[in-house]
């Protein structure tokens, strides 16, 4: 058995019963599958969890009942369970800052979850692995366009025959920063691009595609670079491991680090570094955008644009400007001003 085990009499903190099947979590983060009142060794065990399972809640009454599993890192994961197989459906929440999670109930569809840090969280679980067709998705549509049309009648309308955003949104394709909900804009209020750790290249036609037509055919004001802490593509790109295809793509922010090696190596504590690192990606993101012939050419236009470099904590909902802010070229190198 791989890891102490916590057991107990009913669904707890490191176990699930479901009829006369237990669940339980190990430290090594592996899932066992254990017969009531059988406790020789377990029926079946599942590996492969990241980190420790230190709290569980069941979300299903069936035999394909899902759990949740609150980890050492700060993640709710959800996992579906059959007679047969244990397969990972997704992440449901997150705590931030690798606090570990010591309780987690279901209710509905609100899960409550306290982390190491005692503050409780309510996190809302509307994914089903189940539905294939994402009925439900399209159920939950056609309620909004609804509502919409009951408070807004004309809005459709209205958002058919065009849009004038003044934002342009350049952020991480992380699912935990969508740029409307953060900025408490709605639709045709904000135009947005997004890869993988909100990376700008002067080669990448996808992204300079956006800026052009968001700055010559919208005529934007504003063009927010917003990076996130506890960005996984900037930890991989941290790191010396090879992950694939994006290794490429991550190069870009490792040249970041090197450009800024003094200051980063400066800093001992690890989360602040990194912290730091998704910082100046961001700036250097901003940059980017500044330095091409479109921004330049709308200043020289006389259009009114200004570019920032932000950054938003998974931790508290925030978005902090950084340290980047210009409306003008005066502000840019010498040698990329055109």
């Amino acid at each position: 058995m791989a890891g102490p085990m916590t057991i107990a009499t009913g669904d707890d903190e490191g176990m699930v019963k479901n009829g006369n099947k237990v669940i339980a979590g190990a430290q090594s983060g592996a899932l066992h599958l254990w017969q009531w009142d059988e406790w020789a060794s377990p029926v079946r065990r599942w590996l492969g969890h990241p980190s420790s399972i230190d709290t569980m809640c069941r979300l299903g009454q069936d035999s394909q009942a899902s759990i949740c599993t609150g980890s050492s890192d700060g993640l709710l994961r959800r996992v579906s369970l059959s007679s047969s197989q244990v397969s990972f459906d997704g992440i449901l929440g997150d705590h931030g800052e690798d606090l570990p999670i010591e309780r987690v109930r279901s209710k509905s569809q609100l899960l409550a979850s306290c982390g190491h840090d005692l503050q409780p969280t309510v996190t809302l679980n509307k994914f089903d692995p189940n539905d294939e067709n994402l009925s439900k998705l399209l159920e939950n549509n056609r309620a909004w366009a609804a509502q919409v049309n009951k408070e807004a009648p004309d809005f459709f309308k209205q958002s058919n025959q065009g849009q004038s955003p003044k934002i342009l949104w350049i952020g991480c394709s992380d699912s935990r920063v969508p740029a409307e909900q953060i900025l408490q804009l709605g639709p045709g209020e904000v135009f947005v691009h997004r890869n993988i750790a909100n990376v700008v290249t002067n080669s990448d036609f996808s992204c300079l595609s956006v800026v052009q037509y968001a700055v010559e055919v919208l005529k934007v004001q504003h063009i927010v670079v917003c990076g996130h802490y506890n960005c996984g593509g900037v930890a991989a790109a941290h790191g010396h491991t090879q992950v694939g295809l994006i290794d490429n793509w991550l190069r870009n922010i490792k040249d970041v680090y090197r450009l800024n090696s003094k200051e980063l190596q400066g800093i001992s504590d690890e989360k602040q570094r990194m912290r730091r690192l998704v910082e100046l990606n961001a700036i250097n993101s901003a940059k980017t955008v500044s330095n091409t012939t479109i921004v330049q050419n709308a200043w020289k236009n006389g259009q009114k644009l200004t570019v920032h470099a932000w950054a938003h904590d998974l931790a508290d909902g925030l978005a902090r400007p950084l340290d980047w802010r210009v409306s003008d070229a005066k502000a840019l190198e010498d040698i990329y001003v055109m």
